[in-house]
């Protein structure tokens, strides 16, 4: 097994080193105890960990006992052929575990891209779980069809967190229950059977973050992810692997201790959070490039599981859709307990009727955000039906309004609507980016052009700030 490598003396000019220096070297080093010197030793490569054996006797067994181990097929020799390189791989791995003392394994992580023997994969995991592992990485790009991973991983008792990136069809055991993993991130697999894909997500009692990356659902036609201590769930999906079922695959998320909620993809499925969900934060992000019946159901019914939450950021994607769906538009739920609505992705239609109904069904609304400005669509010519009927945050809760932008000039006309229909706003900050050689007399007339719109709110302060780039320098006026 090549594990070794020779050691070049440098090719620099000769420096004279005191003994005493060198001793002193040895000393600061070598002299830590061996627990010190194994936690070093885990922030290594475990190929070099294992090369540290050739240094002196006392180094010769430190390496078999460090808490993380780290395997990569990448940088095992490149220049060997691809089936000498697997093979090297390979008996190195079985090398470490071979040789390992008895000692927990804290992290173990393996990434192969040429690896084609599973039950090699299946005997390496197996070891790890043996040693206790508490946090698992498994990353494997090269099998095709179905892959199984071992049965005792779905029972570990000691796993806090498992990686998985499995671009393949997933065999799942029918007995799962993961009594300690916290932590879990899925890339890239593929469900295929719906009672057992229930299982396992039936089996996380302690589940507190969960991640979906591109998975894909195959044939399933409903999914329920029931985890009582889930905080965090993030679900990305803008690889479409499900293509062949048009329908796609209703997942249904309970959890009364879910907080956070991220969704970014282009809804190839339905996603159904229960209304009792109490959320703090949402993101929700899509593009949809082709919007449909389908599409527009499946974002009416994703914001209908987000009427409880507090903070709510929506790319204007999701707006341009509900305009798709306009007979759901008058049923879209309430959202009583929002405080804070952000809008990013592109500019936003002020005058759109989607828009309105959002904000007329956020009634205790306190602070607003436009990432991308604001504008007016072209065919709007009277300023007094815009925003109307006037949604009641507007008169009640709304005290802080920001946007972003990078021109002032256009979005003068659709700023003097915001500030003639807040009538309880305190402030709006309008953040520009300008480049560093910008004109100095039109933000001067922008500044004199925002001073002198009329504001319903006596209270309100309009703030202007400008950022310049690249110097990233920040100009600030209250008007």
């Amino acid at each position: 097994m090549e594990t070794t490598c020779v050691i070049q003396k440098p090719q620099k000019k000769k420096q004279k080193l005191n003994e005493e220096d060198i001793d002193e070297n040895r000393k600061s080093l070598g002299n830590l105890p061996e627990e010190i010197l194994r936690h070093i030793l885990s922030f290594l490569p475990t190929t070099d960990a294992v090369r540290t054996s050739l240094l002196s006797k006392r180094w010769e067994y430190l390496w078999d006992s460090i808490p993380n181990l780290h395997f990569s097929d990448r940088p095992i020799s490149r220049r060997k052929r691809k089936g000498k390189r697997s093979t090297l791989f390979m008996n190195f791995v079985d090398r470490v575990l071979c040789l390992r003392d008895s000692s927990d394994i804290k992290r173990f992580t393996l990434r192969c891209d040429e690896l084609h023997d599973a039950s090699r994969v299946h005997t390496w995991i197996s070891a790890a779980i043996k040693h206790n592992v508490k946090e698992l990485y498994i990353g494997l790009h090269n099998f095709k069809g179905e892959f199984s991973l071992p049965c005792c991983l779905f029972t570990c008792k000691a796993l806090t967190s498992l990686h998985l990136c499995i671009p393949c069809i997933l065999k799942l055991p029918s007995a799962v229950c993961f009594s300690k993993l916290q932590i879990l991130t899925i890339n890239k697999v593929t469900f295929s059977d719906e009672y057992l894909t229930q299982q396992f997500f039936s089996g996380l009692p302690v589940l507190e973050k969960l991640e979906l990356n591109d998975c894909c659902w195959e044939s399933l036609k409903v999914v329920r992810i029931s985890a009582p201590n889930l905080h965090f769930l993030r679900i990305h999906e803008f690889v479409n692997r499900n293509s062949r079922y048009r329908e796609g695959c209703q997942v249904m998320i309970f959890g009364g201790c879910l907080k956070k909620f991220h969704y970014s993809g282009l809804l190839f499925n339905e996603y159904c959070l229960y209304e009792s969900i109490k959320l703090e934060k949402a993101v929700i992000s899509t593009r949809a490039y082709n919007p449909s019946q389908q599409i527009t159901y499946c974002m009416y019914n994703l914001l209908k599981g987000l009427s409880n939450v507090e903070l709510l950021r929506l790319s204007y994607d999701e707006v341009k859709v509900l305009i798709h769906g306009a007979e759901l538009l008058p049923h879209l739920p309430m959202f009583n307990n929002l405080k804070n609505l952000s809008f990013n992705g592109s500019s936003v239609d002020l005058d759109g009727e989607a828009l309105l109904n959002i904000l007329q069904r956020t009634p205790c609304l306190e602070n607003l955000e436009f990432f991308m400005g604001i504008s007016l669509s072209s065919d709007s010519e009277e300023a007094d039906r815009i925003l109307y009927p006037v949604p009641s945050c507007f008169s009640s809760h709304l005290k802080w309004i920001k946007v972003n932008c990078y021109g002032v000039e256009n979005m003068l006309s659709a700023i003097k609507i915001l500030l003639n229909k807040a009538v309880v706003l305190e402030e709006i900050i309008i953040s520009s980016l300008k480049h560093r050689g910008g004109n100095i007399d039109k933000r001067m007339k922008a500044c004199k052009q925002l001073k002198e719109l009329p504001r319903v709110s006596q209270n309100c302060k309009i703030v202007l700030k400008w950022s310049y780039y690249p110097a990233g320098k920040e100009c600030e006026f209250v008007l």
